[in-house]
């Protein structure tokens, strides 16, 4: 789109107005707050123009204007300028990850929780599933004569476990050398990577008795496993959108309160996150038509070259873009940064 100096620094002007006010922007407004160095005869003429291309739109029958979804497209993507985070906010945030970091999912509740305070907006975030990240240690513990518990550590130092029936008694010393072998074929592997039958093999060719055990205990590993696939969702700070104007229709909030409180929408929306990127998506942008009024802005964190987990702010079209992006990438760098520390320790 080819749009001259003039009408871009308006358009900014106008949108950094409205996010910051929500009331409809003027051209009066404009030369008084904004010193660009025209009357306001001429900025109405350039305002004119904006609207005829679809940036800006006239919500009501006053003067005033605000941005339209592809204003706020062409602002995010070449004019925006991310927010200096604060020292003592900075510090905050590294003493949250560090103190939280080996407990990967008390740490992504806590910063859902921090981000939707900085920006005021509500906060979504995914905790790793199980087929996203590496078994580091696995245990079987002995319950009763026909049980035993399964107990599976991962790479980012979350914890599963699984009560696993078995047709025969199992002492100590059977689940310490059933956890060894175990271990010597899934330590440092994915669940894709896991091959059961050469597992079965190997359990069958060095404990030999219990060939019919292992398979038993193997089948209830993968299948208690598979149901652990679907990631906790954390959302905090949603009652925030509350506070904007745009969700003053009780209608229109109960429907987008609706998508909050479902996880399978919750992960459609965190879905989509390309790895190591900040996605910003505005308005029509979204696919859940009661999210078409909200802005939803998600990147990642990873292990190495895995993406594990995403956060998402979402709040409405005119939020602040410049401090949202500012707090997800700082928060994603340093949650990456020590899960990655504390994984080569």
């Amino acid at each position: 789109m080819d749009i001259d100096g003039r009408k871009l620094k308006i358009l900014e002007a106008i949108i950094r107005d409205y996010i910051e006010t929500g009331d409809p922007v003027g051209s009066r407004t404009i030369s008084k707050k904004y010193d660009l160095g025209v009357s306001s005869a001429t900025i109405r003429n350039e305002m004119a123009d904006l609207e005829e291309l679809g940036l800006i739109v006239q919500p009501h029958t006053s003067a005033g204007r605000i941005p339209s979804d592809k204003g706020y497209r062409l602002y995010v993507d070449g004019m925006m300028q991310r927010t200096h985070i604060e020292p003592e906010i900075e510090e905050i945030i590294l003493k949250m990850i560090k103190d939280r970091v080996n407990r990967i999912d008390t740490l992504v509740e806590e910063t859902a929780k921090l981000i939707a305070m900085l920006t005021n907006c509500a906060t979504i975030a995914s905790t790793p599933s199980i087929t996203q990240v590496r078994i580091k240690h696995l245990q079987l513990v002995p319950i009763d004569e026909h049980s035993v518990a399964c107990v599976i550590v991962t790479d980012t130092n979350s914890v599963k476990n699984h009560i696993i029936p078995t047709p025969k008694a199992i002492d100590f010393n059977i689940c310490n050398a059933l956890t060894h072998i175990l271990n010597e074929s899934i330590k440092g592997s994915t669940l894709s990577q896991i091959s059961l039958d050469k597992i079965r093999v190997s359990i069958e060719e060095k404990m030999k008795e219990y060939g019919t055990i292992a398979g038993s205990v193997l089948e209830a590993i993968d299948k208690t496993l598979h149901q652990e696939d679907m990631p906790d969702i954390y959302i905090r700070g949603a009652n925030n959108i509350l506070d904007f104007e745009e969700f003053n229709n009780k209608e229109k909030a109960r429907e987008l309160f609706k998508v909050l409180e479902e996880k399978p929408y919750l992960l459609q929306v965190l879905d989509h996150t390309p790895p190591n990127t900040i996605t910003i998506r505005i308005g029509e942008e979204n696919i859940l038509t009661p999210m078409k009024d909200c802005s939803v802005v998600t990147t990642s964190y990873s292990i190495g070259e895995h993406t594990i987990g995403n956060i998402g702010i979402i709040g409405p079209t005119r939020m602040d873009y410049g401090q949202v992006v500012s707090v997800l990438e700082y928060v994603s760098h340093h949650i990456t940064n020590m899960l990655r520390e504390m994984n080569d320790s």
